[in-house]
């Protein structure tokens, strides 16, 4: 994964943000955009250029000190010849290709195992270092062209966390002994238990460079924390250098050309007929270019899903995983680094300016350019610095998600939620433990059976996780107290299922079996898939004959809150099952469903219009009582989409309806959303009357309304004149409040069953 998407790709994608066509972000000709599109590449070739440098470093670490000047050169030439295929192989868009830390990690331990089988015969490991890139790039190509990359969304999140935090750790633990020039953490122990740690001075540099980094990060986040933190460490060394020769903080890359770049293979035939003859290492070969591309295919996820969020870029995710395969391909023929799409330059190069492939193109050009016009500054970068950096990328690397399923599984007051997050923890620990005490090859296989395991176990999850009728669950439409108690004596005829998980063939005839066994009073089955992840061609097959099973029933069948991307499914399976109705939500359908119940079953006037004495605030009110309270009402009409009142106005008067039914409304992020409906017979604004605030939502005719208007000075002056009268008013609004209240509790704990 790229070293500066590595935070972001554990946290959630950034939300889309406004932005115009790639035509008019900078209004004029042709010639302006395009150097818009080669400045964004030059700015963020800058930005790039430390993480180049840093990640060919780690890659080539276990080789020793005599090659971190080619690493750093390998590093910056992968990046130039993968950004450039890739730019020219994939879709024209910002999204670039460039080396990663975590990819480099992995084959800094590739070739250690290679040198540990081979008796540290460094050119073995240059030469089989290449093939295990091009491989990564076969099958990121395979994966693409066979659209298995759309299977990379289902990748369980506690293995990707468990991944990329052992990574993480196992970064930082290479890391840290280099602050002390020490090549291996065991030399590091060994150094801590004689009580002889060498080069304090350099140590201490680090962590500074490392503050540096986070302070950046968090305090001035518009400005590249690693820049800053390479550009502040350099010039400081460097300082400290010229005034204090002497001084350990070790040395810096050295003299570097790209010429040192470990270009192409060394073809030797005895040692490719030696791999072949070797079991083990055929095995160690596949197995690290399969986790190259594992790693590698998600980070492309990141990136495309990131560049389809911020702009309205057309991509085609078969193609541009394709063209990534065929990018490492041409990396692995110049040097032997893989590359990959990364979140953060992805991001940085749309926010530059960047729109498409000229971008991505400029952005390798001018890293070339970088090189080979400055390559005694980039030598000149201290080993300290990048050594700090890479602890930086290590810290950025940890999941923070991990600490709130931690959290969760430990405390969390829901048992529920205590034991999904301490499953998770679980996943997280064990891909976690054999990335990092084993290899990170070892975590992608353990991470792989997990995978496996977290699926089998979805798919054995019940289908339906509670069975409801309409005396326990009800919309949120608020009735009168007649309706109410219909409702509640005919709330067995509507039932509610509430699904979760995977809907397919080996739990769809579970469904069909728990539908056969309802009694035969129900009239309504409502299915609620909001909690459906997944559904396959087997299980709306299953949908259609329990459709066909229930309309010979007599009931009618409801499907409600299925994802947008299932309803084609949905429709085309029950094209041919008569009645079945989809409502977006469930409190759409009970809402429909209450009112056929309603309609069946009601008193019937409500919808022509009730008397005074048939709604909630007049029921069971004296005839005197009616009188006198009819004396202060007046008349009021309103159009459907008529408001009654809108928020921040004062509470002024309360409304009885007779006929219609309105919504009451509350502003959104980016639109107003229905948190109540009240219909005939209810009334709406009574609480203003009490407190006298301002109105805390708008309150909408869903259709033409009628209704008696109860005004705060009349209210007063029935409070007043008539104190029987006032107080029996204030006991029923009190009454029908504490009935409001119990709903909603009662639905905020079926919410969290």
């Amino acid at each position: 994964m790229a070293d500066v998407s590595i935070g972001a790709a554990a946290r959630p994608v950034p939300p889309p943000v406004p932005t115009a066509p790639a035509d008019s972000v900078l209004p004029g000709p042709a010639a302006p955009s395009m150097l818009r599109e080669i400045g964004a590449g030059a700015t963020v070739a800058l930005l790039t250029l430390p993480f180049a440098v840093s990640a060919g470093v780690l890659a080539y670490a276990p080789l020793g000190r005599d090659y971190i000047a080619a690493g750093a050169a390998t590093g910056i030439l992968c990046a130039v010849s993968g950004g450039i295929v890739g730019a020219l192989t994939r879709s024209s868009s910002f999204i670039g290709n460039v080396p990663s830390a975590p990819l480099a990690l992995i084959q800094a331990s590739f070739v250690s195992a290679l040198l540990a089988g081979f008796g540290g015969d460094p050119a073995i490991a240059l030469a089989l270092m290449p093939l295990s890139v091009i491989l990564a790039g076969f099958w990121q190509a395979l994966f693409g062209w066979s659209g298995f990359v759309r299977i990379v969304k289902f990748t369980p999140y506690p293995v990707l966390a468990g991944f990329v935090t052992g990574l993480s750790v196992r970064t930082f633990v290479q890391q840290f002994p280099r602050l002390f020039e020490l090549p291996t953490p065991s030399a590091f122990w060994d150094a801590v238990v004689a009580g002889t740690v060498p080069h304090l001075p350099m140590a201490a540099f680090g962590l500074v460079v490392v503050a540096v980094i986070r302070l950046s990060d968090h305090f001035a986040p518009r400005f590249p924390a690693m820049l800053v933190g390479l550009v502040t460490g350099s010039l400081a060394w460097h300082a400290l250098m010229a005034l204090w020769p002497s001084l350990e903080i070790g040395r810096t890359v050295g003299a570097m050309s790209l010429a040192e770049a470990t270009i192409g293979f060394s073809l030797r035939w005895d040692l490719f007929a030696r791999i072949f003859e070797d079991a083990a290492l055929v095995q160690n070969v596949v197995l690290t270019s399969l986790t190259l591309a594992a790693v590698s295919m998600l980070d492309f996820t990141f990136s495309v899903r990131t560049a389809q969020s911020v702009s309205d870029v057309r991509l085609s995710p078969p193609r541009d995983l394709a063209g990534q395969g065929l990018a490492n391909v041409a990396s692995a023929l110049t040097g032997g680094i893989a590359v990959t799409s990364s979140l953060g330059t992805t991001l940085a190069v749309f926010e530059a300016g960047g729109r498409t492939r000229i971008a991505t193109l400029s952005l390798a050009v001018f890293l070339l350019i970088a090189a080979i016009v400055g390559p005694h500054l980039i030598g000149a970068m201290p080993i300290i610095v990048l050594t700090a950096m890479l602890i930086s990328i290590a810290w950025k690397m940890w999941d923070r998600w991990c600490f709130a399923v931690s959290r969760d599984a430990l405390v969390a007051a829901n048992p529920e939620v205590r034991t999904r997050a301490r499953r998770n923890l679980a996943i997280v620990v064990a891909v976690m433990a054999a990335t990092v005490l084993g290899q990170p090859i070892l975590g992608a296989v353990v991470g792989v059976i997990l995978s496996c395991l977290v699926f089998i176990m979805e798919m054995g999850r019940p289908i339906v996780r509670r069975q409801l009728d309409c005396s326990r669950i009800s919309s949120k439409r608020i009735r009168s107290q007649q309706d109410r108690a219909v409702l509640a004596a005919q709330g067995g005829r509507t039932v509610v299922f509430d699904l979760q998980g995977v809907l397919f063939f080996g739990n769809a005839d579970d469904l069909a079996t728990a539908i056969q066994n309802l009694h035969g009073r129900v009239r309504t089955l409502i299915l609620d898939f909001h909690r459906v992840t997944d559904l396959d061609t087997s299980g709306a097959t299953v949908l259609r004959q329990i459709a066909r099973r229930t309309a010979e029933n007599g009931v009618q069948l409801v499907l409600a809150g299925p994802a947008p991307k299932y309803r084609p499914l949905l429709e085309e399976a029950l094209s041919e099952a008569p009645g079945v109705r989809l409502f977006p939500d469930l409190d759409a359908a009970l809402e429909e469903a209450e009112d056929r119940v309603l309609a069946a079953h009601g008193p019937g006037p409500g919808w022509a219009g009730l008397a005074i004495h048939e709604t909630d605030l007049g029921g069971g009110l004296s005839e005197a009582e009616l009188k006198a309270l009819v004396g202060r009402l007046e008349h009021a009409s309103y159009a459907a989409g008529e408001a009654l009142c809108r928020a921040g106005e004062p509470a002024d008067r309360l409304w009885i309806i007779t006929r219609g039914s309105v919504s009451i409304r509350v502003a959104g992020a980016h639109h107003a959303r229905r948190i109540a409906a009240l219909g005939p017979g209810t009334a709406v604004g009574e609480m203003g009357l009490l407190d006298r605030r301002p109105r805390s939502a708008d309150v909408v005719a869903d259709e033409d309304v009628e209704s008696y208007v109860l005004t705060a000075e009349h209210f007063d002056a029935l409070l007043r004149d008539e104190a029987r009268l006032g107080q029996s008013l204030l006991a029923t609004i009190a009454r029908l409040t504490a009935q409001r209240l119990r709903d909603t509790s009662e639905e905020l704990r079926l919410a969290d069953v």
